[in-house]
């Protein structure tokens, strides 16, 4: 550290902390020569400390941490419960509860590691705080780590820890996790731009990829939020094109977050990167987007963004692993991300259909990114004409008496150009406001056509006229839109008036109007779902069909009534005949095979034997019917067995005068024969039946059957020899006796025995019987 003197001389000042028992020892140096030693007293024996400041050392003792001033000797625990630091409010409180339920009630090893901005890291367990110098909290949240690391250090931007299996990076920023190094006997590790890591035996240096790399992987990988945390720690000169490679990742990730139903976030990200209106109006349908539905899509726009060379690194530039420094001995290379042991990959969320509710609040937030949008054009086009104006004025000077204008220069025309585009851009935004009033709140479409305007007037008249009305013609339910949002909100209190009025929704519209029933949501889920069926098929049975297909996929409604249901609704669909076209219909149905959805319905109201017959005569799929007779048997054994000799009669005894299966039937034999009563299936094999192909059925049989009594023999010797244990252990106690003399004792009460009921204990210690409930019970609470 380097001081300034009275004088102003800059003075080069070393100090050095040794920890002895009790008393800490600081020496100082000054440029060249000794200065002093203070000797300080210190309340534990210190367990770990590391200079965080000038003149601050974090010290760390078995149960918690002390912040010391060494030059006004001055000492600070950090999760007191009472003093100056209970004083601090909020962040401090919050410290203390985060310590008292993660550290505080848990032993561990002690870790102070300082990083950069003023902070410190505190470890105990398996959890890490982030603390400000002077001792308050800097995060709402601290590292939570996969165990108790043993050595904790900093090598920008990355935490690394030592736990008892692996090393494991974080991204300090983020706390994400980035890699599991797999050195279980790893012991030591350093702080630095290098990082060491080394075990009793063996040092290994671990060194990351370039940034640009990682940040390339981050994003193949769509991990665009921590390629966002990494990319903002990185200084500019080690990553080409930082800002604009920031911009685009942050849109990569305003897309994400909007196709998974984050719509605030991602709506807040494209206001921040002050994103064209167009590139997120064309996110929503054409209802909103109009004519931007026809252009590149958004997955277009993303393949673009991602093909940009701004997002990919020079192919030269990561051709082979980096190359490790000679000087660590033995060393091992390891990317902080492509050559990971064990990476974390968060599991993505599905996709949120942009429907119903989900467009309502996604229409929401693009009200708000387009309010702030048309106020900033407005400004734009506001300082565009004023520019405009007094160029114009300039231009137009006296010459010899008379006023002439000069011609327009090439940044007039510029100038031209750009507001020509601010115009296009106010419009688009005019006219998305507008659709999205009308589908929220129509009450501010009055507003904003009564103000100064850019909507474009030809696509708004003919939205304002096809305007449809619900039942009334006024009134905030106009369209079938607010019907449903209303419809879905009454929840089961009210179901009845939600199958009353959504009669007229579904009949108008039921593409929209079945979201009043399958839509996302905890009202909706709880309607009864046999009444909102009947209520549907009352209305179509498409719409019934849509409705049992939702509970049966989505719902997972494991009813056999619904999945019956929804089969025979199926067979009803294709089976109906149109009167006026009976023979077409006809021919349709010759072509279309269902067997198996009959043999499903058969099997689930008992007809087992027709089932088989349809796997075996109609879809001669042998293996589906031995697997039907498998699947009955694991369920339940004795079921299955008469199962197996169903399919056996139906392979030997056809119903419809087909020629038996002989061939099907020795296979079944040979593969299930050991779970089939043989006297019953020598009662229906043919005579003509050879003897050789009877064999492995009779090899299986044989052998269950012999292994079924060995194990009975040997389930009648282990109980003969469990049998002769216990006679001996009888005639041991029998044989057992103990002598009662007149002075014979009891040591629970001092008294004697005499002609006293007496107990005796395994080790032949003789008590009253009375006295041996006390002593049980002695024991019985002592334990």
């Amino acid at each position: 550290m380097v001081e300034m003197t009275s004088d102003q001389i800059p003075v080069l000042t070393t100090r050095l902390a040794v920890a002895v028992r009790k008393k800490l020892l600081v020496f100082v140096w000054k440029d060249t020569e000794f200065h002093e030693t203070k000797e300080l007293n210190i309340p534990d024996r210190i367990k770990a400390m590391s200079w965080v400041g000038n003149t601050k050392i974090c010290l760390g003792f078995s149960t918690e941490y002390a912040l010391m001033d060494v030059d006004q000797d001055k000492i600070t625990e950090l999760f007191a419960p009472s003093g100056p630091a209970e004083q601090q409010q909020g962040p401090m409180s919050t410290l203390n509860s985060l310590y008292n339920m993660s550290i505080g009630s848990r032993g561990g090893k002690p870790m102070v590691t300082k990083i950069p901005n003023n902070e410190m890291l505190l470890a105990r367990d398996h959890v890490s705080i982030f603390l400000g110098l002077d001792g308050t909290p800097t995060r709402k949240v601290g590292i939570e780590w996969s165990g108790a690391p043993e050595q904790m250090g900093y090598s920008y931007p990355y935490v690394i820890a030592i736990l008892p299996k692996h090393v494991e990076v974080r991204n300090i920023q983020s706390l994400a996790l980035v890699q599991q190094i797999e050195l279980s006997s790893a012991r030591f590790l350093n702080q630095g731009k290098l990082v060491y890591v080394a075990s009793t035996s063996t040092i290994w240096r671990l060194t990351p990829y370039s940034f640009s790399t990682q940040i390339d992987q981050l994003v193949e990988k769509q991990e665009y939020q921590e390629a966002v945390s990494l990319l903002d720690q990185i200084d500019a000169v080690l990553v080409e094109n930082k800002e604009d490679k920031l911009q685009m990742i942050r849109t990569l990730y305003a897309h994400d977050l909007f196709r998974r139903g984050e719509y605030d976030t991602a709506l807040g990200i494209f206001q921040e990167l002050d994103t064209d209106p167009a590139d997120v109006i064309r996110l929503y349908p054409e209802m909103i987007s109009g004519s931007l539905a026809d252009q590149p899509s958004e997955q277009d726009i993303e393949d673009e963004l991602l093909s940009s060379p701004v997002l990919r690194s020079k192919k030269n530039e990561e051709s082979s692993a980096p190359q490790s420094n000679n000087n660590s001995r033995p060393a091992s290379i390891i990317s902080s991300r492509s050559k990971a042991t064990t990476t974390t990959v968060a599991e993505k969320p599905k996709e949120i259909p942009l429907t119903g509710l989900n467009l309502h609040d996604a229409v929401t937030y693009l009200i708000r990114f387009l309010t702030d949008k048309r106020q900033k054009l407005s400004k734009k086009l506001s300082t565009t004409s004023s520019t405009r104006s007094t160029s114009i004025n300039a231009n137009n000077k006296e010459v010899g008496g008379s006023s002439t204008p000069t011609s327009r220069s090439s940044s007039e025309g510029g100038r031209g150009r750009n507001e020509e585009k601010l115009f296009r851009q106010a419009s688009l935004v005019d006219t998305a406001l507008l659709k999205s009033y009308m589908m929220t709140n129509d009450a501010l479409v009055g507003p904003l056509l009564r103000v100064q305007n850019h909507c474009d007037v030809q696509e708004c008249e003919t939205i304002l006229s096809d305007k449809k009305q619900g039942q009334q013609t006024e009134g905030p339910l106009r369209g079938v839109l607010p019907t449903i949002r209303y419809l879905q909100r009454l929840g089961l209190d009210q179901f009845e008036l939600v199958l009353k009025y959504s009669r007229w929704v579904l009949e108008k519209d039921p593409v929209h109007g079945m979201d009043i029933f399958i839509d996302d949501l905890a009202e909706v889920e709880t309607f009864p779902r046999d009444k909102v069926l009947h209520h549907l098929q009352s209305i179509s049975d498409d719409l019934a069909i849509q409705y049992l297909e939702y509970i049966i996929h989505e719902l997972r409604d494991t009813l056999p009534d619904f999945h019956n249901r929804l089969a025979i609704a199926y067979l009803d669909k294709i089976t109906t005949h149109e009167a006026n076209n009976a023979e077409k219909q006809a021919l349709r149905m010759i072509s279309i095979d269902l067997f198996e959805e009959r043999a499903i319905l058969l099997s689930r109201i008992g007809q087992h034997d027709q089932a088989l017959d349809i796997y075996v005569y109609k879809l001669k799929n042998y293996t589906m019917a031995e697997e039907y007779c498998t699947k009955v048997y694991r369920e339940d054994p004795v079921k299955g067995e008469k199962m197996y000799l169903t399919l056996l009669r139906v392979y030997l005894q056809p119903r419809h005068h087909e020629k038996p299966l002989l061939e099907p039937a020795l296979d079944l034999l040979a593969h299930h024969g050991s779970h089939i009563n043989a006297s019953e299936v020598l009662a229906i094999l043919p005579l003509a039946t050879k003897l050789h192909g009877l064999f492995p059925f009779f090899e299986k049989y044989i052998r269950a059957t012999n292994k079924e009594s060995h194990m009975d023999l040997v389930v009648k010797n282990l109980l003969k020899a469990e049998q002769i244990q216990v006679e001996e252990q009888l005639m041991y106690y029998q044989s057992r006796a103990v002598k009662i003399t007149e002075d014979r004792m009891c040591p629970q009460c001092n008294k004697r025995i005499g002609n006293s009921v007496f107990a005796v204990f395994p080790n032949g210690v003789v008590v009253h019987y009375s006295c041996k409930e006390k002593i049980e019970q002695t024991q019985w609470k002592l334990m």
